[in-house]
C-alpha cells in the first residue's frame, strides 16, 4: 500500500513539472523610468518603486528584465541601469524529489537577484545628482524597440512609468491641442521621419499618467492609444492609468 502511494505521489510531481515546463512562455519586460522634473516627487517615485516590485514578483526563470530612462534625450542615454536575463531552470536529474530540491535552491537564488534589482531600481529613482527638465518619451520607445529585438523571447511587455506628458524638442503636450486632427498630424509626421518604433505584439502598461485637468488627461491618453496602435503594440484604457492596477504577465 505504501509503495503504491509513493508511486502515485511521484507521478503527480512529475506531471506538475511537465505541465509547468510546457506552459511557461519566456518574456522580456522593458521598464521605462521617467526621471524628469515633473515626476520628481517622493510620492510619485514611491509609486514607481511599488510598481517595479510588482513586476519583479512576476518574473520567472528564463525571463529578461531591462530598465531604461526617459530623459530630455532618451535615445542618447549612455547606459541601461538594469539589464538582467534570469537563468533558465535546468535540472540535473529527472528524479522528481531531487528536482524539487534543485528548484527550491534555484528559487532562492532568483529571489536574491530580485531583491538586488529592487535595491538598484530604488537607488535610480532616488538619485538627485542630475536635474532633468524635459520628457522625451517618444525616443525612449525607440530604445525599447532595440531592447526587445536583442532578445528572442516570444512575449514582450513594456511598462512606462511616466505622467505621459511629452515635452521634447518637437512636442510639448502641455501646450499642444491634441485634437483628432493634430494627433493624426503628429503620427503621420513621425512615420514620415521613420521614427515610429516597431513594437509589434508588445503589451503596454502605463503607470503614473497625470495631467493638469481631466480634459487634457483624456486627450493625452487618446494620443498614446492611437500612437501605440501605430507601433503595432497593445495599449488598452484599462492598462493606462496613475497606478499599476493589475499585472498578470
Amino acid at each position: 500500500m505504501r509503495k503504491t502511494i509513493l508511486v502515485v505521489f511521484l507521478l503527480i510531481i512529475s506531471m506538475i513539472y511537465i505541465f509547468s515546463e510546457e506552459k511557461q512562455v519566456f518574456k522580456t519586460v522593458v521598464v521605462l523610468f521617467d526621471l524628469s522634473g515633473s515626476t520628481n516627487k517622493p510620492e510619485i517615485r514611491q509609486k514607481y518603486s511599488e510598481a517595479f516590485g510588482t513586476i519583479l514578483s512576476r518574473m520567472s526563470h528564463g525571463d529578461a528584465l531591462v530598465a531604461a530612462l526617459i530623459t530630455e534625450k532618451s535615445v542618447f542615454e549612455p547606459s541601461l541601469p538594469i539589464k538582467e536575463e534570469f537563468p533558465k531552470f535546468m535540472p540535473k536529474t529527472d528524479n522528481p524529489l531531487y528536482k524539487a530540491a534543485e528548484e527550491r535552491k534555484a528559487q532562492e537564488e532568483l529571489q536574491k537577484k530580485k531583491d538586488d534589482l529592487k535595491t538598484l531600481a530604488d537607488a535610480v529613482l532616488k538619485d538627485q545628482t542630475r536635474k532633468i527638465m524635459k520628457t522625451d518619451i517618444m525616443s525612449s520607445l525607440q530604445v525599447a524597440e532595440k531592447i526587445f529585438k536583442s532578445f528572442s523571447h516570444p512575449k514582450k511587455v513594456l511598462v512606462i512609468m511616466s505622467d505621459m506628458i511629452e515635452d521634447s524638442e518637437d512636442y510639448n503636450f502641455e501646450k499642444e491641442n491634441l485634437s483628432e486632427k493634430r494627433i493624426e498630424e503628429i503620427i503621420t509626421r513621425e512615420r514620415n521621419k521613420e521614427r515610429i518604433p516597431d513594437l509589434g505584439g508588445t503589451k503596454v502598461y502605463v503607470v503614473g499618467a497625470n495631467s493638469k485637468n481631466l480634459n487634457q488627461y483624456y486627450r493625452v491618453q487618446n494620443f498614446w492609444l492611437r500612437y501605440f496602435k501605430g507601433c503595432g503594440a497593445i495599449l488598452l484604457k484599462e492598462t493606462y492609468g496613475s497606478v499599476l492596477i493589475n499585472f498578470n504577465e
